[in-house]
């Protein structure tokens, strides 16, 4: 752990290099814009960005308050449950029951993916859900009032 806090401040339009230090987050931490993280090789940093910015955004960069360190944010994998199906109708419903329980979900042309969460797969596989577990960057759809 480093000894000296770094405290990013500021977004920037630079492009990530090899020089950037890395930062994965979870789909969750990737919306709060403000608290103590690590990087992935174990330096200690302060987000203190903006409020209103909106979450962060993997490949985006952020730089320190003294411009002397940038950092790419990255996705972190995360434990989902992954919903299939060729029947878009079928897809359909598993959205609806989901988002009527404000569940936070990805969605891809054939696929649905949730947080891993034993009550939501439950009620999918009491639907006739097929369900498969992943552990991979979770990207949820961002909400109208998010």
């Amino acid at each position: 752990m480093s000894e000296t806090l770094i405290y990013l401040t500021e977004r920037t339009s630079t492009q990530a290099n090899e020089n950037c230090l890395i930062l994965s987050l979870s789909a969750k931490e990737r919306g709060q814009l403000r608290g103590k993280r690590s990087t992935l090789n174990g330096i200690e940093v302060i987000l203190n960005l903006p409020r209103g910015g909106g979450r962060l955004i993997p490949g985006e960069v952020l730089k320190s308050e003294d411009s002397l360190f940038y950092v790419t944010i990255e996705a972190a994998k995360e434990d989902l449950i992954k919903v299939s199906s060729d029947n878009r109708l079928k897809l359909l419903k598993a959205a609806y029951h989901l988002g009527n329980r404000h569940v936070e979900i990805e969605f891809h042309e054939r696929d649905i993916y949730l947080l891993n969460d034993v009550v939501m797969r439950k009620m999918l596989e009491q639907q006739g859900f097929e369900i498969e577990f992943a552990q991979v960057a979770f990207s949820p759809e961002i909400g109208a009032y998010t």
